[in-house]
């Protein structure tokens, strides 16, 4: 039987200074199924300090569209499309959250994001819109 193992990786909302903006990975086997990426780039940093491989991140949720939720969401794309570019990463990465959240990380993404990584989405990173209510297997 797998036991999942519960890695907070930040705590705090989005004018904390001292620590880091709310999100968390579950960890099952070698996969993590992360739960947002807080705001900005130091979930890199996060990741590291916990010994989070973003190889092993397949599945990531995004609660809602605040900036202490999902701006660590563009730098965890640029993390993984560049895995993926240079062969250190296999499989798609799935991003599940609201249809309206979609739009809004493919939108900053687009500005923000060298071409050459936007151009996996819809191949190997895979916008997964969901709705209030929904439940999964």
């Amino acid at each position: 039987m797998k036991t999942e193992k519960l890695i907070v990786l930040g705590t705090g909302n989005a004018m904390v200074t001292e620590y880091y903006n709310t999100c968390f990975a579950i960890k099952s086997g070698k996969e993590y199924f992360m739960v947002d990426a807080g705001g900005g780039n130091g979930i890199l940093r996060q990741l590291k300090k916990a010994s989070v491989n973003p190889a092993h991140i397949h599945h990531l949720f995004i609660t809602h569209g605040h900036t202490d939720h999902v701006l660590g969401v563009v730098w965890l794309i640029r993390q993984i499309a560049s895995m993926m570019l240079d062969q250190k990463y296999k499989g798609t990465f799935k991003i599940y959250c609201h249809d309206e959240l979609i739009k809004t990380v493919v939108t900053i993404c687009d500005l923000t994001l060298q071409k050459k990584l936007t151009a996996l989405f819809g191949s190997r990173i895979l916008l997964v819109p969901v709705q209030d209510g929904q439940t999964e297997k």
